[in-house]
């Protein structure tokens, strides 16, 4: 009987602890996540065969579109195995976003098993003590490495899209305490690091947090203005040594896209009957090269098509082959070579699910927004700001590492706002 109950309550310390491994590792290696995920999955279903009763009585709370959204959207992609041609890649394809039911599952075991919330705050401090390692870890790589080419955009980001962990910096941004004293140095530091990786999403959504930031300063009379404007400036100043012309080349392409865009969408019979092609109809375009952004623009363009094409969507599995095959007969020549997706969550959801795809990512998306209003959380939402606006520049939800990071941030900040209202409740209550 001594060694059960000593082999419990270890497994209690243990179980406590799953939420902030993962938090830890999200920003350190994509790999790690999974591992961790793995871990927090083996304790578990030791869990369930040393039979711990229910401890938190309002564990049902976490029933809501914020924490339910994310199954909802994968029962959707699975459906849509039924018209995918594909197979290999949409069983893959499930297989890499199988955390949209695999986190909202654990969470909801983390709440039930926990008799308290010292979790919430624990996983918060290990992100940002994970973001922390990975920017030392970076310069410092690239500091004894001595390649100027590990300074910025995808040699600093190292194992992770720079658009991703951009947002992911950003997001430590806005979470680092005022009392904290290293918050000036992660401020400064974290937001030269954004601006370096050159990632056109990411400079969005960190001036949108700087900008949320500066408003809670004077909302809450903190004396923080000048911390985030010295932020700002070093966003802009890594912008300026990180972009090397990507900026100029994506206004170029703007530019020159709205020329053909307006005309093509009044033709009546679409992309397949009409007799101009990309090249055709701007002959300029073929003679400039297209970088990242154009190609993104490309992207768009071929996955309106499809959603013309297929309303109901092409699968969970034939998105790419379908777009390819619109790349070619618009001449895109930098998406057809690089195999671009959607970049872009919206149109990934809408080209594959078609328009069920995209409702069921608003409600997901919006139900977070919902429950921030709802609880009056501003890390919430902040964080639905983040998402929503990421997304519209990245289909986030097709790597493992977009996959992991935004399904258990969201469930975090959801579970960290139900439990400060709460709090507040029962000391207006008493």
């Amino acid at each position: 009987m001594t060694a059960g109950y000593q082999m419990r309550s270890r497994w209690e310390q243990a179980w406590t602890w799953m939420p902030a491994l993962t938090a830890c590792a999200l920003p350190l290696h994509p790999r790690l996540s999974v591992i961790s995920l793995i871990i927090w999955g083996v304790m578990a279903i030791l869990g369930w065969f040393i039979r711990i009763p229910t401890q938190n009585s309002n564990s049902k709370q976490g029933l809501n579109w914020g924490s339910m959204g994310p199954v909802l959207y994968f029962v959707g992609l699975a459906v849509g195995m039924a018209w995918t041609e594909q197979t290999e890649v949409g069983w893959f394809a499930l297989e890499v976003k199988s955390t949209l039911v695999i986190l909202p599952i654990l969470f909801h075991l983390q709440v039930r098993w926990s008799s308290n919330e010292k979790w919430v705050p624990r996983a918060i401090q290990s992100f940002l003590f994970g973001l922390g390692v990975y920017m030392l870890w970076r310069f410092a790589h690239a500091a004894v490495q001595l390649d100027p080419a590990l300074w910025r955009y995808d040699g600093l980001a190292g194992p992770f899209h720079p658009s991703y962990i951009a947002a992911y910096l950003t997001m430590g941004m806005f979470l680092m305490s005022a009392k904290s004293r290293l918050r000036i140095p992660f401020l400064v530091v974290a937001a030269l690091f954004v601006g370096l990786l050159a990632s056109k999403a990411g400079w969005l959504v960190a001036i949108l947090v700087l900008g949320a930031m500066l408003v809670s300063s004077r909302i809450r009379s903190a004396r923080w203005d000048g911390i985030v404007l010295l932020s700002a400036g070093m966003l802009f100043l890594g912008a300026i040594l990180g972009d090397q012309g990507r900026m100029q080349e994506f206004m170029r392409y703007a530019t020159q896209s709205s020329l053909y865009l307006a005309d093509d969408m009044e033709a009546e019979h679409g992309l397949f009957q009409d007799s101009l092609s990309m090249t055709e109809a701007v002959p300029q375009l073929k003679k400039q090269s297209v970088g990242s952004s154009g190609g993104r623009m490309q992207a768009w363009r071929a996955s309106w098509y499809l959603l013309r094409e297929y309303p109901e969507g092409v699968g969970t599995g034939d998105v790419v082959e379908e777009l390819v095959r619109v790349y070619k007969a618009q001449d895109s020549d930098y998406a057809s070579l690089k195999r671009m997706n959607p970049h872009s969550a919206y149109w990934q959801a809408l080209v594959t699910l078609g328009w069920i795809g995209g409702v069921l990512l608003l409600l997901w998306w919006g139900g977070l927004v919902r429950e921030s209003w709802k609880r009056k959380s501003w890390n919430l939402a902040v964080f639905g700001a983040i998402i929503i606006s990421h997304g519209f520049f990245e289909s986030i939800l097709e790597l493992q590492q977009g996959v992991v990071a935004w399904v258990f941030l969201g469930l975090l900040f959801v579970q960290q706002a139900r439990a400060d209202d709460k709090t507040v409740t029962a000391s207006v209550s008493e």
